[in-house]
Parts: C-alpha cells; structure tokens; sequence
C-alpha cells in the first residue's frame, strides 16, 4: 500500500508536535506545508523535500493530499476546514476547533455534507486512563467534578481574548472535553471571570481567572477553574465524584488515581507520547476507513468548544447559558 500524503495547515506550535511524529511513520508522507507567513511554511517543509504555499485551498489543489493537518490558532479556522470538506479530504484539527459558534457551525454543516473523516485534537480522549475511568462511571452515577488549569499568562495572540477566546476557551478546554467525554453533554453553563491582575504584557486583554459552572444532561455538575495570572504554583487536573467512585486526574499527562468502594486503589499513568498515538490512531483510519479509535470527530469536538464559547458569553452577560444544538 502506498503511503499517506499529508500536508500541513499552520506551522506555529503545536504543529510541531505533530510534525515530529508523522515525520518518523513508515506509511507517512509529508508533501505540503501551507502558513500566511509564507517564510514559515518554506522552513519547515525544507526538511521534507516538501512544497509551500500560502493558501490552503491552492495547496489543495496542486498536491493532492490524502489528509490534511489543520493546525491553526483560534481566530483563523474556518476556511481551511471548509475548502478540505468540499474537496473530501479527511482532516485532523487541532483544538479548538474556533473561538466563533458561527464559524463552527459552517464547518460542521461542510462536515455533515461531505461525510468526510475528522478527528479533533482532543489528546486526553486517547489515553488508558479516560477509558478506564468511562468504564467505571458507566457502571456508578457521577454527582460533581472538579477541574482546572491553573498557570501564567501568554502573549501575541493567546493574550489577546478577541483572538484566542481566553484561556477558558485556548486552554481549559481540554479539562472541559475530558469532563465532557466522561459525564455526557452539558445542558447549561455559567461563569463568572476577573481580571487586571496581568500587567506589562502588550495588548493583554485575557481574563486572569475564571469559574465555569456546568450542568450536565444527566444530573450531574462540574465547577472548572481557569487562572493564567501565577508565575509559581499552578497545574492541571480534573477530580470526579461519582457515589462508588473517586477518580484524581493530574497533571499535565493526566495520570489517574482510582479509589472505589470496597476495592484496592488503581493508579494509571498518563501516556507521555500522547501526540504520536493519537496520530496514529488518525493516520490509521485514513488508511483504512476504521473510525472505532477516533474519539473526537469534528461534530462532537465542537460541542467543547462550544461550552467554553458558552462560558464567555456568560461572563459577558453575567447570565446563565442554555446550551443548544449547534
């Protein structure tokens, strides 16, 4: 079998967490690189022997590509996801999928048309410990959870909230997601957020902390920190109380610690390589159209992003928020 062509959208960040391990698959081909910064997507397809473009859409077309990466910030989705879809190409998408309910809702209704395969990168979906811990709550009824990511601020785009949603959205959506594929979908949110703690950084407009009350179909309810205001301390975890069941997700792997009624302790250690197995898992599916590994199609990976949206418009309004089909 031949292998997979794969080109890159966006050539910031975290495309080089992904970049690296496609890179070193057998059955991979990395064929083109596209980046407004036209110099960007020149330096990192030059490793390659790749091609670059400025334009998702011309890239598409002239190579051709068997899947595409879209690894963009926030503000700049939309586009390259809906030019994939009308072109039927399979597409990975890297979180979150937008800061805009209205971009994402024209690129689920390409999806929907299309009927193309999309995995969004939602990593904490792909380790043992979230499927064992869905596992056991499958089995108890979880009453509260208990997230959150707590660090310092950033700069350029991701401490402009306009561009990047904030951190509740940038960040913290990854707590949101891992709540969301282990308690179901949500019904309502509200949040509360401050600001003005961050100075000295140009053009910060970031709230610096924020609480994102969520209230799940089934009954049960999540309180989510977010705070990019500390410079010592911080981190990242995600507790779920269910009546037989307590499960401590921590750090930034999301090692799990599992205490239940009348049984010993288990511990599940959080998989370093995540950004390699959940490529895999995608490049897997493109190659043979099994979709039982991709746990986060574009239709459901939007409905994280759209709590957290949900979360800012709150804050906005100082209103809860009624959570709608997208």
């Amino acid at each position: 079998m031949s292998k997979t062509q794969v080109a890159i959208v966006g050539t910031g960040g975290i495309s080089r967490a992904h970049i690296e391990p496609l890179s070193k698959m057998a059955d991979v081909e990395l064929i083109g690189f596209c980046d407004v910064v036209l110099d960007k997507a020149k330096k990192a397809a030059e490793p390659f022997g790749a091609t670059a473009y400025e334009h998702a859409a011309e890239m598409y077309d002239v190579v051709k590509p068997d899947a595409v990466y879209i690894c963009l910030p926030p503000f700049a989705h939309g586009e390259a996801e809906i030019e994939a879809a009308k072109r039927g190409m399979p597409f990975f998408v890297e979180k979150p999928v937008s800061n805009s309910i209205e971009t994402i809702r024209k690129v689920c209704d390409a999806v929907s048309k299309a009927g193309i395969l999309t995995s969004v990168g939602y990593m904490n979906r792909h380790r043992r410990g979230a499927h064992r811990a869905k596992e056991l709550l499958a089995k108890d009824q979880t009453v509260l959870a208990l997230g959150y990511w707590v660090g310092g601020p950033g700069g350029g785009w991701w401490g402009q909230k306009h561009l990047s949603g904030g951190q509740l959205v940038e960040q913290t959506t990854h707590i949101v997601d891992l709540a969301r594929f282990l308690l179901g979908d949500a019904k309502e949110v509200y949040a509360r957020a401050t600001k003005g703690f961050v100075t000295g950084i140009d053009k910060y407009t970031n709230d610096d902390a924020s609480l994102l009350s969520i209230q799940f179909e089934n009954g049960a309810i999540a309180n989510i920190t977010s705070c990019c205001a500390v410079r010592v301390g911080g981190g990242v975890g995600l507790t779920i109380h269910a009546q037989k069941t307590h499960l401590v997700f921590h750090d930034w792997a999301m090692h799990l610690r599992i205490q239940r009624e009348g049984v010993d302790g288990e511990e599940i250690p959080g998989e370093g390589n995540i950004f390699e197995i959940e490529d895999k898992r995608f490049i897997h599916a493109v190659r043979t159209g099994d979709k039982s590994e991709i746990y986060s199609p574009y239709l459901d990976g939007a409905k994280s992003a759209q709590l957290t949206i949900a979360g800012n418009e709150s804050i906005e309004t100082g209103q809860p928020v009624k959570i709608a089909a997208i």
